[in-house]
């Protein structure tokens, strides 16, 4: 089995229960030569599934008309239950040049706002200094908006007010916790916010809307709705994601930013980036805390950024840990403070 064949081959297991369109598409086409084909021109962050599959739900929103769209839930009001595998073959294979030059020119970008509920549990662990964010990897900002989005927890004790809800089940007993709530006692005061990313989304663009679109799994139509609930809010509320370099952007980013504790958040961002810039980024970030007051607050797995400060014990990790460095005077402390749902679903305190 190639390597290629065995990630679709994987990512049909872990799939089985969450996205179950994607879980039999990637265990029919793993031996695929056509698969391979597409591949031909990606570079090696883009060589996942979910790269793919984010390609041809790109072109199908466009073209809903077209066979394959009657097995996909939030393109069909009844979808077609019989095998989509040769509908989807039959949809690449006619298709394959886009389907190359988007595999070529794109990675996958979620921009999942579930993930505000891990950044919220961490930054709420802060204290109450006023926070400087800058969120690398930010897409088109959506995370950013955190403290604009509500927060409801599994036992009903809801933070905020917003026509964003996100809903994450917490266990365990939050640090410091002085209310019901699972994630946060209250809102952190943000006093800058500003994004970094080596290819920002423009909200405005509909074209880069539907790559964001896209990136979402047409099993879970509710996070296809909170998406564009929270691509309006953040047009009405829009903030600045500058076009850089996550390592070597990072200074003058931080720079930029005004009074307050400058935080770096990266979630599911740093497994993009190949080990060297992974090994650099993570001496860029303890540079900077260095020489100034810093905190990087990170949601990632370690078993694919072996950069994470984490214990040997948690080190191949494959699940999405959160955590927390500071820079306070030039001491470095390093906590791991909950394992997580990669989007956001679930937290579970240490």
């Amino acid at each position: 089995m190639t390597d290629l064949a065995a990630r679709f081959a994987a990512f049909s297991r872990v799939t089985r229960r969450r996205a179950p369109l994607y879980s039999r598409l990637s265990a029919g086409i793993a031996g695929s030569a056509l698969v391979g084909q597409l591949f031909r021109d990606a570079p090696e962050p883009a060589r996942v599934p979910v790269n793919l599959f984010a390609a041809v739900h790109f072109l199908l929103l466009d073209q809903p008309d077209a066979p394959l769209a009657r097995f996909y839930p939030d393109l069909a009001a009844e979808p077609d239950a019989d095998d989509p595998v040769p509908a989807f073959l039959e949809f690449c294979a006619e298709r394959a040049e886009p389907l190359r030059a988007l595999l070529a020119s794109r990675l996958p970008q979620t921009n999942e706002v579930g993930r505000s509920a891990l950044l919220l549990a961490g930054l709420a662990q802060l204290g109450d200094e006023p926070l400087a964010l800058l969120d690398v990897g930010a897409s088109a900002g959506l995370n950013l908006l955190l403290d604009r989005f509500a927060y409801l927890d599994a036992q009903g004790n809801r933070l905020g007010s917003s026509t964003v809800t996100v809903a994450s089940s917490v266990r365990g007993d939050r640090p410091g916790a002085a209310g019901p709530h699972g994630l946060a006692d209250r809102f952190p005061a943000i006093s800058a916010r500003l994004g970094l990313d080596a290819a920002p989304v423009d909200p405005a663009d509909p074209e880069s809307v539907r790559w964001l679109e896209a990136c979402m799994w047409p099993d879970q139509a509710d996070r296809l709705a909170r998406l564009r609930a929270a691509i309006a809010l953040l047009r009405e509320r829009p903030v600045t994601v500058r076009r850089g370099d996550a390592v070597d952007g990072l200074a003058a980013a931080l720079a930029d930013l005004d009074a307050g504790t400058p935080v770096v958040t990266t979630s599911w961002t740093l497994c993009y980036l190949d080990p060297d810039r992974q090994r650099a980024f993570a001496a860029e970030v303890d540079r900077l805390g260095g020489s100034i007051d810093l905190t990087w607050l990170w949601a990632e797995a370690p078993a694919q950024v072996a950069v994470l400060p984490v214990p040997d014990a948690l080190a191949d990790d494959h699940a999405t840990l959160l955590g927390v460095t500071t820079w306070r005077g030039r001491v470095r402390t390093d906590r791991v403070l909950a394992r997580c749902h990669d989007h956001g679903a679930w937290l579970n305190w240490y």
